[in-house]
């Protein structure tokens, strides 16, 4: 069987089952998690600066441009990266948060009044600006490991007028510690640049030790692969975590000590 069907019918197995297993706002219970819903999920308000940016949005998928893209393939381990040729629109159809999601990574960022901002995988911007539009007065630090990617980026933030983000190029294994060491704490993390489950983990670790009771941690992709999957039942389980909620596509952890633990999947995709 071909791997890519056989992967297709594997994640359409997983998202019937998440379908089955999943619920709405009604069971949440507590007023943080009711709040949150009402005003995060729930909410559809336009976001900060969100027009200009899905202008950027279709330019990218229409372009013709190619672009060399460094890849530094399983888990980072590759010193140099691969380089190849790709078309820009590929890598905003195939790598971008869809706009549903990033308008609410904004709201997230406003309902948690986060200050301190780490994205771990920038691509081409586009979620980055979605967060330091939706507070003017954080600060962001993303990280990207393609040069060209980088680039693009930074072009985006440019014609943004965005100056609360700091794009920082290369391999996340030499840069997540200096990020950490320059923000001192953590008050959001978006985890979107490598979905193996020793990477993941091993970028959770890192920040933990940055990380506050009002701290909220973002995996993407946390269904797209056994490994992923592991990844996040390992994260949710931990003992410093007192919430987790799995939206399929997204996983989002609380660290809240006055919070009872609780795990929940909902319909929120």
């Amino acid at each position: 069987m071909n791997s890519t069907f056989a992967h297709k019918a594997w994640l359409s197995g997983r998202f019937i089952d998440f379908l089955l297993h999943s619920g709405n706002r009604y069971r949440l219970h507590s007023p943080f998690l009711y709040s949150l819903a009402e005003e995060v999920l729930r909410a559809n308000r336009p976001a900060n600066g969100g027009e200009k940016i899905e202008v950027l949005r279709q330019e990218c998928l229409e372009s013709k441009e190619i672009i060399m893209k460094t890849d530094y393939g399983e888990g980072g381990k590759s010193i140099g990266g691969a380089i190849y040729p790709v078309e820009l629109r590929r890598i905003a159809m195939t790598s971008l948060t869809p706009k549903g999601q990033a308008r609410r990574l904004a709201r997230l960022v406003q309902y948690t009044k986060a200050g301190r901002i780490l994205e771990i995988g920038t691509s081409l911007g586009l979620t980055t600006a979605y967060m330091a539009m939706a507070n003017p007065e954080s600060r962001v630090i993303t990280l990207e490991g393609c040069p060209a990617l980088c680039r693009k980026a930074g072009e985006h933030f440019a014609r943004l007028g965005l100056k609360n983000i700091e794009l920082i190029e290369g391999r996340f294994e030499d840069n997540l510690p200096k990020a950490l060491m320059k923000l001192g704490r953590l008050d959001m993390v978006f985890i979107d640049g490598n979905h193996h489950k020793e990477a993941v983990l091993d970028y959770f670790e890192k920040c933990l030790a940055y990380a506050h009771n009002d701290t909220v941690i973002v995996f993407d992709d946390i269904h797209a692969s056994k490994g992923m999957e592991e990844a996040w039942e390992l994260v949710k389980h931990r003992q410093e975590v007192r919430i987790s909620l799995d939206f399929f596509y997204t996983g989002w952890v609380f660290f809240r000590k006055e919070s009872s633990r609780q795990h929940f999947r909902l319909r929120y995709i």
